[in-house]
């Protein structure tokens, strides 16, 4: 694009607030290491998509008054699993599709388009997949107490698995805590709405895996290597993580009965100082 890359100014719109932490890490750093630019970031800042609706309300923009314009080169058009990697199972269901196309030359046949054991709002799923002659156990999970759950059976029953998703958040990133608020009880109907709109998208677009987009052929091809999975790509598109346990307690994790915030925790707290305080009366 002939762009200087530290005139660039990286904004990411993302429904969850945890992006504002993760664009911070020093492991988040691929574009300084590149550049030999220190202070650069790849991502330079993180809004939510409540934060745009309240900017766009505050400039008294409507959508519908726009013309419509076509996308800049690169960031354009995306692909079907790029679209629902939004929802719960989205990532996996990309990542299959991909790796059928990448390990066997042939576009992923309609058991994983739609891949629909991989997809609904049960806190977890799985799923055999056949590639070729490998078959792979699979399984994607949504909302930290599912996972622990999960994990529990997991660990108890010996399963394994070779690719597990997990979205921290109900219903995947649209359920993110950056998203617009609705109320209870119809959380889940406009999680439910999210996520079928996603869906929607997906079967309207023709180029169902990412690695059949054309614009990321084109990165890969002059920049990546030429392939996917190439060193250069594994090493500036992966990222490593460090063992955070301990910032969650004594425990090494909050659960609710060890969490002293957790609900259950803040009603025995006022309950022992209602007592405290009628003792002292």
């Amino acid at each position: 694009m002939g762009l200087d890359a530290k005139q660039i100014v990286a904004v990411a719109v993302t429904p969850c607030t945890a992006k504002k932490f993760e664009i911070r890490r020093d492991e988040m750093n691929s574009s300084a290491e590149y550049w030999n630019t220190p202070e650069m970031r790849d991502t330079d800042y993180c809004i939510t998509t409540r934060e745009l609706a309240k900017w766009l309300r505050a400039e008294e923009i409507n959508f519908d008054d726009l013309e419509d314009s076509a996308f800049d080169p690169l960031m354009g058009e995306a692909s079907g699993g790029g679209i629902i990697f939004g929802n719960t199972g989205g990532v996996m269901e990309a990542a299959m599709r991909a790796a059928y196309k990448i390990a066997t030359g042939e576009d992923a046949p309609q058991t994983l388009i739609p891949f629909e054991a991989i997809r609904g709002m049960d806190g977890a799923r799985e799923a055999d997949v056949v590639i070729g002659d490998k078959t792979l156990h699979v399984a994607a999970v949504h909302g930290t107490g599912n996972l622990r759950k999960f994990i529990e059976r997991m660990r108890t029953e010996n399963i394994h698995y070779d690719f597990i998703e997990v979205m921290a958040c109900r219903g995947g990133c649209i359920g993110g805590g950056g998203q617009p608020r609705v109320k209870l009880p119809m959380a889940d109907k406009a999680r439910e709405a999210r996520i079928a709109s996603l869906y929607t998208r997906d079967a309207e677009v023709t180029v169902k895996a990412a690695c059949d987009n054309p614009d990321i052929q084109k990165l890969y091809a002059e920049f990546f290597d030429g392939k996917p999975m190439s060193h250069k790509a594994h090493h500036m598109l992966h990222t490593t993580f460090v063992n955070r346990s301990e910032d969650l307690g004594p425990n090494g994790a909050c659960t609710p009965a060890t969490c002293p915030t957790s609900v259950p925790n803040l009603k025995k707290a006022a309950e022992a100082a209602k007592a405290a305080a009628e003792a002292n009366s």
